[in-house]
């Protein structure tokens, strides 16, 4: 048989061009589908990291809230010439724990005139029904210390509970009890 140059040329360059062998296309799904996996990993992350920042950014807002009716009605909060009124009350739900009666007593507002303690409640009250409503699991402690001769301090302490997204398996091993959720906490000193 005779070949031509031309023709072995063709031949030769023929044989040289090949496509991609079926390993080599499983190879390249398999590392696509780990790196997609992966991306899709680092975005439910980054979703729960906002969604728990802005829960966080909320807290502050409301504690900020209670500050503000706190500095509003120093005649109740800081006193100039008694012992604190309120100097511990907590707060769990839609329940107000305070020993001394007064701003968990019942409040509907203050329709006409208002004495400094049953604004003081129905600012506690209010500040509790919003807290609950956006956030059921969490607990708030206020300690007030002082009296006529030192200024009033404050120092309001909210807990709650938030969901975890787990980065690894390491990290959703070592959750408390195996859950995706963490206990988050929020202080503030105040002096009213």
């Amino acid at each position: 048989m005779y070949y031509s140059s031309s023709n072995h040329k063709a031949h030769k360059a023929h044989k040289s061009v090949r496509g991609f062998t079926l390993l080599e296309v499983l190879i390249t799904i398999v590392v696509s589908a780990v790196a997609l996996l992966g991306l899709a990993k680092m975005q439910a992350l980054a979703v729960s990291s906002t969604s728990n920042a802005g829960s966080r950014s909320l807290i502050a807002l409301q504690v900020a809230s209670l500050v503000s009716s706190m500095h509003v009605n120093t005649a109740y909060w800081a006193p100039s010439t008694a012992v604190v009124n309120a100097s511990t009350f907590s707060a769990a739900g839609t329940t107000v724990t305070d020993p001394t009666g007064v701003l968990n007593a019942a409040s509907s507002g203050c329709a006409t005139q208002c004495t400094p303690a049953a604004l003081a409640a129905y600012d506690v009250q209010t500040w509790v029904a919003g807290m609950n409503q956006q956030f059921p699991t969490y607990t708030a402690n206020v300690n007030c210390t002082g009296n006529a001769a030192q200024p009033v301090s404050c120092q309001i302490y909210v807990t709650w509970v938030e969901n975890q997204v787990a980065m690894n398996q390491t990290t959703a091993a070592t959750a408390p009890g195996g859950s995706a959720t963490a206990t988050q906490s929020f202080s503030v000193f105040v002096q009213p």
